[in-house]
């Protein structure tokens, strides 16, 4: 049984940008440019997401004084 191939979100913006850039169809390459903005921004998010969580659970692990 062979395994489906695995791709890194991280991977995917600057790849369509790449395509985009050699691809001689117009639609096509702004599909492609569209798909490379839409994953920056998700990755950005996922990123800002991560941050987030990491500065609000050191603070609730803290012991506060009542």
């Amino acid at each position: 049984m062979t395994m489906p191939p695995v791709y890194n979100l991280r991977d995917l913006g600057p790849q369509a940008q790449q395509m985009a850039k050699n691809c001689n169809n117009e639609r096509l390459a702004m599909t492609l440019q569209c798909v490379a903005i839409g994953s920056m921004i998700v990755m950005a998010a996922a990123t800002a997401a991560h941050v987030f969580k990491d500065l609000f659970r050191n603070t609730e692990h803290h012991g506060r004084s009542q």
